[in-house]
């Protein structure tokens, strides 16, 4: 099958190399660059014109592929020319996948963009990405952190550590696994605990023992004394947090530690030109005392507190230390700036992934950073396979959208019948069978729904669930409710608790989910 790629001039080159790359059995490519600047530009008139006159390249075609962004119905053209023209995609990183939809039979059309076709082949391209990343990263690493279950830690596919808090955002060795448990789920490889700098070293050696057993997985250890650093490593801490050079220098037998995976930080009284050289002089301490799993953190800054120092900072260790893993702390950001974390961690991962940060440290220590984890490993996911096809982190099967749309799909409507304008909201008033108490519990991912008879203090039912209509059709199926009002205000709350429940929102009954900006 002989296809043409039309394409105008500025793209052409870009075409003929991305066609060159294409070895598809049975399917020959050729491109014809058409006289117009913008391959967007085109349309269904113009190209009835023009490719009349490129006959002697589109005679020996069997089909003819215009970009995505066409417009216009292609029909009179396939007639015009005697071959059928289809619309492509809309971006020519994707033609690759196009070309291997249409060696599976798949046909396009003259009306549609072939971006809804190449969407499944697209996500079956990014799965296959990532899977290869993971396959390397297993085999080309700097050194792996655990004992049973090894970390790899590799210039290919970055590891995320979350912090919890004991004593902050956790204050039972309970509410530690449960929070840690999530975070491994959501895409963390390592669990680190940190304490406070007056935890006493039986509670940080008892605490980092059970964590491990419990999880399973290599843990690591966040004090401010020595000490209790060396005795949670002898507990069975992986990872050792924030060693300076003057808590490495008070080390008199860092052989104990020598298999453990330590991160190095600048020493909190150097001033900010002299960080770096602190960060050297640390890292050449730590290998004359035989420690090897060495990661450098050369500190992120939060936001007009030195943020935009503190990157160049990264991108002159990366020069410094170009075969040892940085990382860099996110959660510096996400926590110290009122902005939904999504996006910040979406430009944080773009950042360290194009300087080439290996590892990642996150926390969920306030309610506005809550999913941060998975917000990261999908943030680092798209940017991965962004940087594996040299292209923007953009039009991939993997997004951080979570409030706003790429596309507009909504279609305008003109107005017809009888115009009525609604003002006032009226009280749906008591329905007899009795009332609703609505929750959403972030940590279980879930809605809970109570239903308290008229004048009880104690709910009847209790419904668990995350969708909306299944929890209405347990109300409906026991008749908890009777008015029709009633079921309207039921299924309102339950659309907001349920966007809050995705978004990470806090939900309060008959509160507005999104103040006004």
């Amino acid at each position: 099958m002989r296809i043409a790629l039309v394409t105008g001039r500025l793209a052409g080159d870009a075409i003929r190399k991305i066609a060159s790359g294409i070895n598809v059995s049975g399917i020959e490519l050729v491109v014809v660059e058409l006289p117009i600047p913008v391959a967007a530009m085109m349309s269904d008139t113009y190209l009835e014109k023009e490719l009349p006159r490129h006959m002697d390249v589109l005679g020996n075609v069997d089909l003819v592929i215009v970009p995505g962004y066409t417009s216009g119905d292609l029909t009179r053209v396939s007639e015009l020319i005697g071959k059928p023209v289809v619309k492509g995609v809309k971006y020519m990183y994707d033609i690759p996948l196009m070309i291997k939809a249409i060696s599976n039979g798949i046909e396009l059309s003259p009306r549609t963009p072939a971006d809804d076709v190449v969407r499944l082949y697209r996500a079956e391209r990014d799965k296959e990405v990532l899977r290869g990343l993971r396959e390397k990263a297993s085999t080309q690493y700097y050194f792996t952190i655990g004992d049973r279950y090894k970390i790899y830690v590799n210039p290919v596919y970055p590891i995320i550590i979350h912090e919890v808090y004991m004593g902050h955002d956790a204050y039972t060795l309970d509410d530690i696994i449960k929070k840690s448990e999530k975070a491994l789920l959501d895409g963390a490889d390592i669990v680190v605990v940190g304490f406070p700098h007056n935890a006493p070293v039986d509670i940080i050696e008892e605490v980092v023992a059970e964590v491990k057993k419990r999880l399973g997985r290599p843990i690591g250890v966040d004090v401010e004394d020595v000490n209790a650093l060396l005795k949670a490593a002898e507990a069975g801490a992986d990872v050792l947090m924030s060693l300076s050079y003057s808590k490495i220098m008070m080390l008199d037998n860092a052989s104990s530690i020598s298999d453990k995976g330590v991160v190095l930080i600048p020493d909190h009284s150097i001033h900010e030109e002299d960080k770096l050289g602190s960060l050297v002089e640390a890292y050449k301490l730590a290998v004359e005392k035989g420690l090897s799993k060495i990661i450098v953190d050369p500190v992120l800054d939060p936001p007009l507190s030195g943020l935009a120092s503190s990157l160049e900072r990264y991108r002159a260790a990366r020069r410094l230390f170009p075969h040892t893993p940085l990382l860099m702390g996110v959660g510096n950001v996400t926590e110290l700036i009122d902005a939904d974390s999504v996006g910040v961690n979406a430009i944080l991962a773009s950042i360290g992934v194009e300087i080439g940060v290996e590892a990642y440290l996150t926390t969920e220590a306030s309610v506005k950073t809550r999913g941060s984890t998975r917000e990261l490993r999908r943030a680092l996911d798209m940017c991965l396979i962004a940087r594996n096809e040299s292209r923007p982190p953009k039009d991939l099967s993997i997004n951080l959208l979570l409030l706003k749309d790429k596309r507009r799909k909504s279609i305008g409507t003109r107005q017809r019948g009888v115009i009525l304008y609604a003002r006032e909201r009226r009280s749906p008033g008591i329905d007899p069978k009795g009332v609703f108490k609505i929750y959403v519990d972030h940590d279980a991912g879930n809605i809970i729904v109570e239903h308290y008879r008229l004048g009880e203090l104690e709910p009847d039912y209790t419904i668990i669930g995350n969708d909306p209509y299944a929890i209405l059709s347990e109300i409906t199926g026991r008749q908890l409710a009777s008015k029709p009002e009633h079921y309207f205000y039921l299924g309102y709350e339950l659309s907001k608790a349920y966007v809050a429940l995705k978004t990470g929102k806090e939900y309060v009954q008959e509160e507005d989910l999104f103040e006004d900006t």
